[in-house]
């Protein structure tokens, strides 16, 4: 009879835990769904809204793909690409990001956003907007998705 008792004591628990563990999987898995495949047009750069006063450049965007980790996008004269790393918790970390080389005068926007994005360490989304944040938890960029 213990012998019935503690096997169904044990069923319950692993049974509890599996459905735990897919609930987080669920949970991690819809942030995961919304950041990648979305362009997501920056709005912000370090909490201050993106202003391009120049005709010759874009508006700044990232889009992630799963099937390979990578990043691509514009910093608003050059387009550039990568890999990225999601990690528990909503954290991510970008790598190997490289960009075209081209001109242009856009007030430094394209520096201070590339350089954003290598220090980003997490992620949140509310709302079709996307934050990325420092290992303080300092705002570095805010976008919007697109279609």
């Amino acid at each position: 009879m213990k012998y019935v008792l503690s096997l169904s004591l044990v069923i319950c628990l692993v049974l509890f835990n599996c459905k735990s563990q897919d609930a987080k999987q669920m949970s991690a898995n819809k942030f995961e769904t919304q950041l990648i495949g979305t362009k997501w047009v920056l709005t912000k750069l370090n909490k201050d809204l993106v202003n391009l006063t120049s005709p010759e450049l874009e508006q700044p965007f990232i889009k992630l793909t799963a099937k390979d980790y990578g990043v691509g996008g514009n910093g608003g004269c050059n387009a550039f690409g990568g890999t990225f790393t999601l990690k528990e918790n909503q954290h991510i970390e970008f790598s190997q990001l490289l960009a075209t080389m081209r001109y242009c005068d856009d007030n430094g926007i394209e520096r201070v956003f590339m350089g954003n994005l290598q220090k980003a360490s997490s992620y949140t989304i509310t709302n079709n907007i996307l934050t990325f944040k420092d290992e303080n938890g300092y705002i570095l960029a805010t976008f919007k998705a697109t279609k």
